[in-house]
């Protein structure tokens, strides 16, 4: 994998750490610092090159994702306009708050879909140049 690309996996192993760090005070952290936590685990490991083990986990982090983001669909979240995100920083707007788990969840999955294609991509470079 470039230099370039994995130096930006970990500018993402970086920010999905800090958002770890903000979620103690979320009304529910353990199910968002988990799920954070492993996002910054997973872009940790491209950034290290460690790309077998990056490739199976960016698949399972996507794939709860993706489960998860149903209960967000069923509820109406993805009707909140991006920009509505932050017109709200108290929380006391339970649609914005559902909205702004939604939109983690999409940037949660699509890095993880970045890091399992750069994995993939990666080993079938490696692949053919052996």
């Amino acid at each position: 994998m470039s230099l370039p690309l994995r130096i930006t996996h970990g500018i993402m192993a970086a920010i999905f750490t800090l958002s770890v760090l903000i979620q103690f005070n979320d009304p529910n952290p353990l199910v968002w610092i988990l799920i954070y936590l492993a996002a910054a685990i997973t872009a940790g490991l491209a950034a290290l090159n460690k790309l077998p083990y990056a490739k199976i986990l960016s698949g399972i982090v996507f794939a709860i994702v993706l489960l998860w983001e149903i209960k967000y669909i069923q509820l109406g979240a993805w009707r909140v306009r991006f920009l509505d995100l932050t017109q709200e920083w108290h929380m006391t707007n339970e649609l914005v708050v559902l909205g702004r788990e939604f939109y983690a969840l999409i940037w949660i999955g699509g890095w993880m879909a970045a890091v399992f294609l750069t994995a993939r991509s990666a080993a079938k470079r490696q692949t053919t140049q052996s």
